[in-house]
């Protein structure tokens, strides 16, 4: 008997809250720690070292998921959030708005408090961060076209968990990355979080495609974008899991030399 197909990111099927709290916000899930945990360390270092500075920041993330900007609102003062769905966009503004159904972020919130030193405080953080949030859009990057959307240059663009779910082919990424970093100053960062030798992911009973890829290739396809990378770190995983199928996670920071892609 054949198998049924893995389904698509962009699907009707896919449920993004339970993929948000199967797999990133819930602190008791078995994989947290590689996914979230090891990741926002990393985060904590990033943007309290001063390297990656600046006034904006473009968040473009799988589900619009909310980690990788808790560090970053310590140092951007205007955050834009960019989904790709109908579905993500109306989660994501659940928790901004503070309605109903809204994912609970506070494992977050509190182990980056933690990480700054502080025992309290993460409401506070949170609010931190929905003040910072300048704006949300929603991009098809299969239909719609850059000119599109009105977003100014910024200093920072942040993917986490994005590219293996978005990709067909390993041509994908450079051309993906291209557009999504074209709102990016030349000299402005990329701060990359993607999974390596990763072929799915299951939310609730439906098992969902991904690309999977190698460090050399990202590292490639990142480099024909424009970029120079400045730091490349492979988290290894120790956690089995029958949610996702991934061996390690690759964080890269990366610099704009050059812009390939005209607005």
């Amino acid at each position: 008997m054949a198998s049924n197909p893995l389904l698509d990111y962009t699907g009707e099927l896919l449920q993004v809250k339970d993929l948000i709290e199967s797999h990133f916000s819930n602190g008791e899930i078995s994989i947290i720690e590689e996914n979230v945990g090891d990741p926002l360390k990393l985060l904590h270092d990033l943007f309290s070292s001063g390297k990656v500075k600046g006034d904006t920041l473009l968040n473009v993330s799988i589900a619009g998921v909310l980690f990788p900007i808790f560090s970053a609102s310590n140092v951007f003062k205007k955050i834009y959030v960019m989904n790709f769905t109908d579905s993500c966009d109306k989660h994501f503004k659940t928790w901004l708005e503070k309605k109903e159904g809204a994912t609970d972020w506070s494992f977050v919130s509190k182990r980056v408090c933690q990480l700054e030193g502080k025992a309290h405080g993460w409401q506070e953080k949170e609010e931190q961060v929905r003040k910072a949030i300048e704006g949300v859009v929603k991009f098809d990057i299969t239909t719609s076209s850059v000119a599109s959307v009105v977003l100014p240059q910024v200093d920072c663009v942040m993917c986490a968990y994005l590219f293996n779910v978005i990709c067909r082919n390993k041509e994908d990424i450079t051309r993906n990355l291209k557009i999504l970093t074209s709102w990016l100053k030349v000299g402005g960062y990329l701060v990359f979080i993607i999974t390596l030798n990763m072929s799915f992911y299951r939310v609730g009973q439906h098992k969902f495609v991904a690309l999977t890829v190698d460090e050399k290739l990202v590292k490639e396809s990142v480099t024909k974008a424009g970029f120079v990378i400045e730091k490349a770190e492979v988290i290894p995983t120790s956690v089995e899991s029958d949610i996702v199928n991934y061996k390690n996670l690759l964080f890269l920071v990366a610099r704009k030399e050059r812009s390939l892609l005209n607005l």
